[in-house]
């Protein structure tokens, strides 16, 4: 009896998951997406339901977004499996094993098999369940499922965004392929982007090689995984110009070739109009190796690695405020060029110190043009006489300074950046590498070496140099979760639910990248969220050691 409650509850419960039908454009005018999304109503009023006790559920709380996935494909809260419910699942007739064939995610395909068969769903069995509780068949559901409060007319349009729910297959996938593309960002150096499109075409090399008879598989129908193989089609969206161009170039291309999902993708400075296309046109965005991801701006379909430069600076402020630093040391000066990028960094750790207390931050920003003058460190030092040194610069900027003769008797630490210095150690003599310190949020060198290994005999195996860690890893962990996530979609190839599959995935992915620790939750965007502080002890081949545990601000 417990399964069986289990099981309806599982069915029913997701009918108000979250949802989507093929693409976004084509549900933006259905009412019933906001009642299943937001538990908002088309008239602007909550949504409103009550749960096991009689506790009341309003708006936000009472969305069934609150418990379930966009998809609609299925879930799980804690041993409890949620079966899918798209529409086509939900309304008609539908056994369990093709349930259990069509959409199990090979996460537990026993306890998908096991839920008994569900009733088949009208539209008005179905608002009777959001009602009363009851099923078709006339069981009662558990008390965990809501019972809403619902208009004919406000059932009928849930009735009728379900009908659509992930009802066909996404763009970017025919009977025999599956597109990908990168998106590659000017001003990378041709190196790094070598290193990284060498680890991408190798995966997807070894994934064509058809070294399991995949494609004859497919077409005897032997197995469902077989049955959903695909060719995968690699492109390589190579953007120029200024940003504010990036967007329709990267529709041309899209309309040229749709593909389901970016992977990897790589950029020196903002990656927001990446960002905008992609949840434009609801396209996945697999951790792009970027500094300056999208922070502010909402979104669903571009997982990233970390905040950027952005996580630095909230790193770097709590180390300070831990330590006391921001209180015994006088000024912080921050030197950042004069950009909105270089700007970023800077406004971030500013409020971060001033909404904790007092302390003078003082900036300094750097005219964006050409390298900087040698002496430009001697007029700053003599006249802020700062405490604290922060610059938000590249290791060439860094060099550029002209770190001369000792310290000034006041200054007592220097901070650097890891992701714009390229984790490069500075070039300085020992007595200003003494007070040196850089915001690390990779893994440390000795770890690192370690870690990578899987992926240094795969490189090797390939013939692939090793000649950026970070570009090569990023893309090695990117890649292979983005195939172990296909893998696991069955036949449906939903672009909701590769997504869910890869939040799913993040932790427990073997495949290393730069980051020592990633995990996403549903609705997490960004994988990896703290970082160290460093020091660099003397000598050229000394690697840095930490002065901070792991820290997540």
């Amino acid at each position: 009896m417990m399964r069986y409650k289990v099981g309806i509850l599982a069915a029913l419960l997701a009918v108000c998951g979250y949802g989507v039908a093929s693409s976004p454009a084509e549900t933006e005018s259905l009412p019933g997406q906001r009642i299943y999304r937001e538990g908002l109503l088309p008239s602007g009023q909550p949504l409103r339901a009550t749960v096991q006790q009689g506790v009341q559920l309003s708006g936000a709380d009472a969305a069934c977004a609150r418990c379930h996935r966009r998809s609609g494909l299925g879930g799980s809260e804690g041993r409890n499996s949620i079966r899918p419910i798209a529409g086509r699942l939900l309304f008609p007739e539908a056994k369990s094993d093709q349930l259990t064939s069509s959409f199990a995610k090979g996460r537990n395909l026993r306890a998908v098999a096991d839920v008994p068969e569900r009733p088949v769903y009208t539209e008005a069995s179905l608002a009777k369940t959001l009602r009363e509780g009851i099923d078709p068949a006339g069981h009662r559901l558990d008390p965990l499922m809501p019972r809403y409060i619902l208009s004919d007319a406000e059932a009928g349009q849930l009735h009728a965004y379900l009908a659509v729910l992930s009802s066909e297959r996404a763009p970017g996938v025919s009977d025999t392929e599956i597109h990908f593309a990168t998106i590659v960002a000017p001003g990378v150096s041709p190196e790094r982007t070598q290193a990284m499109l060498d680890v991408l075409q190798a995966f997807v090399s070894d994934k064509n090689a058809g070294t399991r008879q995949e494609v004859h598989r497919r077409n005897v129908g032997r197995g469902q995984m077989a049955r959903a193989y695909r060719t995968w089609v690699f492109h390589s969206w190579e953007l120029s110009g200024p940003p504010e161009t990036w967007r329709d170039q990267l529709a041309a291309y899209y309309r040229q070739q749709a593909v389901f999902a970016v992977i990897g993708g790589i950029g020196n400075g903002s990656w927001e109009p990446v960002h905008t296309f992609c949840e434009s046109f609801g396209v996945p965005c697999v951790f792009p190796d970027v500094d300056y991801p999208v922070i502010t701006a909402a979104g669903y379909y571009t997982l990233y690695f970390s905040r950027g430069v952005t996580l630095e600076a909230e790193v770097l402020a709590k180390h300070l405020l831990e330590t006391g630093a921001h209180g015994k040391t006088g000024t912080i000066v921050q030197v950042h060029r004069d950009t909105s990028l270089g700007h970023l960094p800077a406004s971030v750790l500013r409020k971060a110190l001033q909404d904790r207390g007092k302390q003078v931050v003082v900036d300094c920003p750097l005219t964006e043009t050409g390298r900087m003058p040698g002496e430009c460190l001697s007029k700053l030092l003599g006249s802020q006489s700062p405490g604290v040194l922060v610059m938000w610069l590249d290791f060439a900027d860094v060099q550029g300074l002209g770190f001369a003769g000792t310290p000034p008797p006041g200054l007592q630490e220097v901070y650097l950046s890891a992701s714009l210095s390229g984790m490069r150690r500075p070039d300085l003599a020992d007595s200003w590498l003494g007070i040196v310190h850089m915001v690390y949020p990779f893994d440390l060198p000795n770890t690192r070496a370690w870690r990578l290994e899987r992926m240094k005999v795969w490189l090797r195996a390939r013939k692939i140099p090793l000649v950026d860690e970070r570009a090569q890893a990023n893309a090695f962990f990117a890649v292979t979760i983005a195939g172990d996530a296909v893998a696991h979609l069955g036949e449906n190839f939903s672009r909701d639910y590769f997504i869910e599959r890869i939040e799913q995935m993040a932790q427990t992915q073997l495949s290393p990248s730069i980051y020592p620790h990633l995990s996403l939750g549903p609705g997490q965007r960004f994988a990896s969220k703290g970082g160290y502080v460093v020091r660099f002890p003397p000598g050229t081949e000394s690697q840095p050691l930490p002065v901070s545990d792991w820290m997540v601000p």
